[in-house]
């Protein structure tokens, strides 16, 4: 059996390779054997493939950035060389491509064809549905007793990478007690998004040196003004869509439900935009995408740019 794993979510990914070794009986590196297709032939690599494993019943050949199979293709691949392997694949070599992206080309011929003869597996990064089921999987599995409302607050924070809500569930479990919201505020690391959700507030409320006071901090984190207008211009978008759901006479359920956002941010932007109207946060998003051209353009410096954006948004 050969493979197709494909996707932006790495640990779900490796986790899946480490289980297909296992499963083949494929432990030590005498018989894995990994290219970068970026680096490597297809010649070379299907050559290797057709070799016999040494004292085991299989090998593996995995084959990383396998973005031929993708609509971006930088690998420069002999695909025909690729094709000619398949008609006759050698029992023994469990041939595995991985490539780090969201989705297969289907137009491909290459793609149809390891379609029928590979298992292939997408991995995705986690939603919001997906991430608060897979919190609770590992709350459950590492046997962390969470009060409701340190639960919710928790998941308001983590963030979407397995890899990441896996470390900061490392420290919950060390904690040993029961978690209140207390010990998450103090444990678990708040997102870049919450200061962003704290700036956005400030401005839309008119506490203009609170304002600056979180932008100064953010500034020490070394976190550059072009990103930070990025999350802005995301955040404003989002309590657009909210604003308009409410204006539609969507009730806060309703708005989770169809945004799929947690709970928790859905309720805050609520609130923020109770100060806010539709036209308000359009003119905010249009400046937002002004500065940007202006910064990237060289015409106007990016800290004193985005000074300027906060004093003008005393007005809005």
């Amino acid at each position: 059996m050969n493979y197709v794993l494909y996707g932006t979510e790495s640990y779900l990914l490796k986790e899946s390779l480490a289980k297909i070794l296992l499963q083949h009986g494929i432990q030590d590196e005498m018989n894995k054997v990994v290219y970068d297709a970026r680096k490597t032939d297809a010649y070379t690599v299907m050559e290797d493939a057709q070799t016999y494993p040494f004292f085991s019943e299989y090998k593996a050949i995995i084959v990383q950035n396998a973005n031929f199979l993708s609509p971006s293709d930088d690998t420069n691949w002999d695909l025909h060389v690729l094709e000619e392997y398949l008609k006759q694949p050698l029992e023994s070599t469990i041939l595995i491509f991985i490539g780090n992206f969201e989705k297969l080309d289907a137009r491909k011929k290459i793609v149809k064809k390891l379609q029928s003869v590979c298992k292939v597996l997408q991995f995705r990064k986690l939603d919001e549905q997906g991430k608060r089921r897979f919190v609770d999987e590992q709350l459950k599995k590492r046997s962390i007793s969470i009060e409701r409302n340190a639960r919710e607050l928790l998941l308001s924070r983590m963030p979407f990478d397995i890899l990441m809500i896996q470390n900061e569930l490392s420290k919950l479990e060390l904690y040993g007690d029961t978690i209140t919201t207390e010990v998450v505020s103090s444990i678990v690391t708040r997102p870049l998004e919450d200061d962003v959700f704290q700036l956005v507030n400030a401005v839309v409320e008119k506490r203009i040196k609170e304002a600056f006071h979180i932008w100064e901090d953010l500034s020490t984190l070394n976190k550059d003004a072009v990103f930070l207008i990025a999350l802005l211009a995301g955040q404003f978008r989002f309590l657009y869509q909210v604003r308009e759901l409410l204006d539609e006479g969507k009730q806060q359920k309703e708005i989770t439900a169809v945004l799929g956002a947690h709970p928790y941010r859905v309720q805050r932007s609520i609130q923020t935009v109770m100060h806010l109207s539709t036209n308000a946060i359009l003119n905010i998003l249009e400046r937002l995408a002004t500065l940007d051209q202006q910064i990237k353009s060289g015409k106007l410096d990016k800290n004193l740019g985005f000074e300027m954006f906060l004093l003008h948004l005393r007005g809005v």
